[in-house]
């Protein structure tokens, strides 16, 4: 159950057997059905989440409409980090899209974690190095590239998305409306 997650965390650090299994048992295994939040607006969480299976979104509403700011899918963390970190209401929702295999990391654990294992701090720094990189490049692809270029993008990274996710819920992430992406998607096809 964790050989994914460990994979995941081989790729920043090199943490010994034990770190692995003093890591292992601070995390939670949990099965969520689909369209279920895990965090909820106006609510604080202690809870970071990797995804074993499923597919995952983080949204908000504004003006009674979901705008999709992320999706993720295996092999991945989600969490609403302003929260967890600040211990504060979360502004953003995060909803499974899919039945999902998750492990759970709370904060109280992940404190315990820092001092226990020495080398989670340079995990963390790591990951929010990566995160703050995702986060920029989506930022770059807004100011930067057309909605088409960005569907395509998309779509090249992650194929099997199209299958996933909601149409309309894809076309707020990629900051179109839904009638807009079924335009970018036509003459994507025509031109193929």
């Amino acid at each position: 159950m964790t050989e994914e997650f460990f994979r995941y965390t081989d790729q920043l650090v090199n943490f010994t057997k034990a770190d692995k299994n003093l890591l292992a048992s601070a995390l939670t295994f949990r099965q969520v059905n689909a369209k279920k939040e895990l965090v909820s607006y106006d609510k604080q969480t202690d809870e970071l989440f990797f995804v074993l299976n499923g597919c995952i979104r983080k949204y908000y509403v504004k003006d009674g409409e979901q705008i999709t700011s992320y999706i993720t899918t295996e092999n991945n963390f989600i969490g609403a980090f302003d929260s967890f970190i600040t211990e504060t209401k979360s502004k953003e929702i995060i909803e499974t899209l899919e039945a999902c295999e998750l492990l759970v990391l709370n904060k109280k654990d992940l404190d315990r974690l820092y001092v226990e294992i020495p080398l989670m701090n340079e995990f963390i720094r790591k990951f929010l190095e990566q995160m703050l990189i995702q986060f920029k490049q989506a930022q770059t692809s807004f100011i930067l590239e057309s909605p088409e270029e960005r569907y395509k993008k998309l779509i090249s990274k992650n194929p099997d998305i199209l299958q996933r996710v909601p149409q309309h819920m894809l076309a707020t992430y990629l900051g179109v409306t839904a009638t807009s992406l079924s335009r970018i998607r036509k003459r994507i096809l025509e031109k193929s």
